[in-house]
């Protein structure tokens, strides 16, 4: 798939994200429905005040370009939560729900964030990620 294309779909993947029906401060994301060419939806279980645990079915059969849509997805959920920073804990074989927290600072301890959710073999990375990282290529704008 070409990159302008790649960036177009994600981009409007992630407008057309909306609240779970009823649930107006949970959040679900759907790539299969924008015309992606994956299945991936994200799912947002629960909420707490730094951190959305998502579910995501077929998340460990996922490609690079579902990787990438997803990474897109953390992000759009982190602006629309009022983060600047987002750090992601992949779940184990048997389970496909991830957690996400979120921060507004680039400092901030990514085990004091995640608590007992905090796993260091499976965190993306050792640091809170910028959103802004981010947004040329989900198609986003400050």
């Amino acid at each position: 798939m070409h990159i302008l294309s790649a960036r177009l779909l994600i981009a409007s993947a992630l407008l057309l994200a909306q609240p779970v029906f009823g649930q107006s401060s949970l959040y679900i994301a759907s790539s299969k429905a924008q015309g992606a060419p994956f299945d991936l939806v994200v799912t947002e279980t629960k909420r707490e005040p730094n951190k959305s645990f998502l579910s995501v079915p077929g998340f460990h059969k996922r490609t690079a370009p579902g990787s990438r849509w997803l990474m897109c997805a953390y992000t759009d959920l982190a602006v629309k939560r009022g983060f600047s920073h987002w750090i992601v804990v992949y779940p184990p074989e048997n389970s496909e729900v991830l957690v996400v927290g979120f921060s507004n600072s680039l400092t901030a301890s990514v085990k004091d964030l995640l608590g007992e959710d905090f796993i260091k073999e499976r965190t993306l990375g050792e640091s809170v990620v910028p959103v802004e990282t981010f947004f040329p290529m989900c198609g986003m704008r400050h």
